[in-house]
């Protein structure tokens, strides 16, 4: 009896390992907050993405190199093509005005399997209405979805789910 759960467990194990480093996820989500900081007039915007579909999308938009994000082997010039990608896919308008924004860093999730980026508007003095317009990933999956938070003035809030067939949102405030 103790040979069969001894061989049972070796099983597992090796199973069990030779999956861990291809670890895959049925949802394909991404989220964004942005919060107007009235202070520092500035839009804070905190994004949250899995890492291997975002390196996908990228290599589909003609990077070769494997990026290795959010780790010890990064490619060197990583936040660069992150910010190229975001600057194509994430686009910001603030009281009907197109902005930019700067790529303050990143940062792996806890489980590695996702990452955190961080972006700011500067400049902002008052914010009346924010319209965005969101397609990262979303030529990646049919099913891929972005829960996009914003928090404007006042506490204001809005809530937007974009899909592929939806990827502008705008709020007034």
């Amino acid at each position: 009896m103790s040979q069969i759960k001894f061989f049972s467990l070796l099983f597992i194990f090796f199973i069990g390992s030779s999956f861990s480093n291809n670890i895959e996820h049925d949802i394909h989500v991404t989220k964004c907050n942005i919060d107007f900081a009235e202070q520092e007039k500035s839009l804070q915007i905190t994004l949250h993405i899995y890492l291997d579909d975002l390196e996908a999308d990228i290599k589909k938009g003609g990077v070769e190199e494997r990026l290795q994000l959010c780790t010890e082997k990064e490619h060197q010039d990583g936040d660069q093509i992150l910010l190229e990608y975001f600057q194509k896919k994430f686009l910001i308008e603030v009281n009907q005005q197109p902005v930019t924004y700067t790529f303050l860093g990143k940062e792996p999730t806890e489980d590695l399997l996702g990452g955190w980026f961080y972006l700011e508007v500067k400049g902002v003095d008052s914010l009346k209405d924010l319209k965005i317009n969101y397609s990262i990933l979303n030529q990646l999956y049919s099913d891929q979805q972005a829960i996009i938070k914003v928090k404007g003035p006042n506490r204001q809030k809005g809530y937007f789910l974009l899909n592929n067939e939806k990827q502008e949102a705008s709020v007034t405030f």
